[in-house]
């Protein structure tokens, strides 16, 4: 019989979990707040029971609010923006939850929202009811409808006559006839239909003429593994054991570990938001990061063919990090040793929606020292083993999960990563092999995987809002940039290298690339030094330049603007919090980063925001079906002149192996 689930987790979670404060001023919203929110605006005269909400959020105070609080635990009030379709028309809300009382009422035209839950069952619907797509499902031999799922895709904007003033997807479907638990496992391919939201019916379907649906088996169960060759032997359990319990305080939304203090709540569109980072450094609590969450994520797809060159998503913006989450599993997703904690979200009417086991956090052991040294001298070794801490949640958007972790070790770094896993995208061909007589056309934009199967070229961006306050608010920016130096004839060495060091002074100024010499990227207090004079920064170490290779003409391009730079630097703004903009489903192209920067306003000895763009190209290989391995990008917040030495020299030696 299992254990109830309170009782495993009063046995396995070896943490120390306070009774939740009365209340934090950036905790994320209540269920009851939402109803709150939905009950206000519909008192008001604002909503009906036909009204929708793509989007409410907590509206976070201001700092100087923050400040006080933290002074003298005055909570100032609970604000919620809204966004508020009613019918065809946009609107956002300010409310008051603590007075009662909505702020502000203000429509927003010649904007579109995110999709919503019910809009995806609207477009699969009215795509298998118009009777082109069952004449042509019939012409590929499916007949039962029961056995299709149908997929509705954001479609983008190209500035196209026959798109004008419609809320469109494009529907494309996928056999299930095989199907266990992939979806996508058997795409239908050259067949879609384009379905308006606003009319709710398909306003047109491209058809191309039927092609191959794969043969094989796509599933990607233990029993589908075992039907393609014997399973290796399982292996004994590797496990993280704690015997002594953990070293982790969490109080409400506030988690404090070793000299780490932070905050995190999760958002339905950014999800995981981390805020309040500081570190204790002796006597003080030293901030480091006010808040950082990212803005916004750019998947586009490298076919232009007519059922793909459309495929450019805004994961974040156009469907939701947050509302997309997904419970975690122990022992898989998190070790045993996690804490799990339930989100609550809301659904298209407001109403609450709670996601179960959507967090976890945990300590692991490194596999590794956080420092050492073995003298041969004097035949002495001195060394640390390396523990961190991870706060993980993973969102499953359409055919791809993505793992979002928050790594804190005990060299003062933060680790941000992004793992994506879950099934690649699969194109339907002719070809069967790479003899084939089309496999040269099929695969001119991806990789051919298995028979009639193309895996489709594309990129994975993400940008994080980082709002660092490096002791305090007054920062700078500062690109360390390496430059080769010859020597005199004289030197016997011929070259060297210097680093000269690059603060610029205004946002559209501070927009950097990757380049082909090193650079260090830096954000520097303006008014805090170290013990030796040097001011104390932090370091974003990147992890990988995903250079973009779009023109600037194309339109892609144009709406994610931001993805043409590594580094943004704006000066703090609340109301800009997403790098896209705050409507990027259809947008027209130049909306956030590219417009903000555009102002030209100061970035120097003042409260900044660093914007960073990480990811890959995805060039998908045999390997990554039917479901991915899970691959990483991210960076690191590292301490450069932060502190006055080694901020691990402080662990002690009994807990060591």
């Amino acid at each position: 019989m299992p254990l109830p689930r309170a009782l495993v987790a009063a046995l396995l979670f070896p943490f120390t979990a306070l009774a939740a404060q009365p209340g934090h001023p950036l905790n994320p919203l209540t269920g009851d707040e939402y109803s709150r929110v939905v009950s206000l605006l519909s008192a008001a005269g604002n909503t009906g029971a036909d009204s929708r909400f793509p989007l409410i959020s907590l509206e976070a105070p201001a700092k100087a609010a923050i400040a006080q609080w933290r002074t003298t635990r005055t909570l100032p009030s609970r604000v919620a923006t809204a966004v508020v379709r009613n019918g065809a028309k946009v609107f956002e809300a300010r409310v008051d939850l603590t007075a009662g009382r909505v702020l502000d009422w203000k429509a927003m035209p010649n904007v579109e929202t995110s999709i919503m839950f019910e809009e995806f069952g609207a477009a699969q619907e009215a795509a298998v009811a118009d009777p082109r797509m069952v004449t042509a499902l019939a012409k590929r031999g499916i007949t039962d409808l029961s056995k299709l799922y149908c997929a509705p895709f954001s479609m983008g904007y190209f500035n196209l006559p026959s798109d004008r003033g419609m809320r469109l997807l494009k529907v494309g479907c996928f056999d299930l006839r095989k199907a266990t638990n992939n979806v996508f496992g058997w795409p239908i391919e050259g067949l879609y239909a384009i379905v308006d939201l606003k009319q709710n019916k398909t306003v047109r379907v491209y058809d191309s003429g039927p092609v191959p649906i794969f043969p094989g088996d796509a599933n990607f169960t233990e029993q589908s593994a075992a039907q393609r060759g014997p399973l290796r032997d399982p292996l004994k359990p590797v496990t993280i054991t704690m015997p002594q319990g953990g070293n982790v305080v969490v109080d409400g939304n506030t988690v404090k570990w070793q000299n780490w203090s932070f905050h995190y709540r999760i958002d339905r569109r950014q999800g995981p938001i981390v805020s309040l980072v500081s570190y204790r450094d002796g006597a003080h609590d030293r901030s480091i990061l006010y808040e950082g969450a990212m803005a916004e994520m750019f998947v586009p797809y490298m076919d232009p063919d007519f059922g793909w060159y459309s495929r450019t998503y805004f994961d974040m913006g156009e469907y939701g990090v947050g509302l997309l989450l997904t419970t975690l599993h122990r022992d898989v997703d998190c070790p045993a040793s996690a804490w799990f904690m339930n989100v609550t979200v809301h659904d298209d009417q407001g109403k609450p929606l709670e996601i179960p086991d959507a967090v976890c956090l945990f300590e692991r052991p490194t596999g590794g020292p956080a420092w050492r040294h073995a003298e041969g001298a004097n035949q002495t070794y001195e060394g640390r083993a390396g523990v961190e801490l991870v706060l993980r949640a993973a969102a499953a958007i359409g055919n791809y999960d993505y793992l979002i972790d928050w790594v804190f070790n005990q060299n003062g770094e933060i680790q941000v990563l992004v793992g994506a896993t879950g099934i690649t995208a699969l194109k339907g061909v002719k070809a069967t092999s790479m003899t084939s007589p089309t496999a040269a056309a099929d695969t001119r934009y991806g990789t051919l995987i298995a028979p009639n199967l193309v895996a489709v070229n594309h990129d994975h961006y993400f940008n994080f809002r980082l709002d660092l306050d490096v002791d305090g608010e007054r920062n700078r920016f500062e690109q360390d940039r390496y430059h080769q130096t010859i020597l005199p004839a004289t030197n016997p060495r011929r070259s060297i290298y210097e680093v000269r060091p690059v603060s610029p002074t205004t946002e559209t100024a501070a927009r950097f690339n990757m380049g082909p010499m090193p650079s260090k990227w830096r954000v520097l207090s303006s008014t805090a030094t170290n013990a030796v004079g040097n001011p104390t920064s932090y370091e974003i170490v990147a992890m990988g330049d995903a250079h973009q290779l779009l023109t600037d003409d194309d339109y892609p391009l144009m709406r994610a603007g931001f993805t043409k730079y590594a580094f943004w630097v704006t000066p703090f703004a609340p109301r800009e919090r997403y790098a896209a903009g705050d409507y990027p489903f259809q947008s027209h192209g130049g909306d956030g980063l590219p417009r903000w920067t555009a102002a030209g306003r100061s970035v120097k000895d003042t409260d900044i925001v660093v914007w960073h763009t990480v990811g890959m190209h995805h060039l998908p290989r045999a390997e990554d079906t039917p479901v991915m391995p899970i691959m990483w990008s991210g960076f690191k917040l590292r301490p450069f002149n932060f502190f006055d030495r080694n901020p691990a020299l402080d662990l002690r030696t009994e807990f060591q192996p």
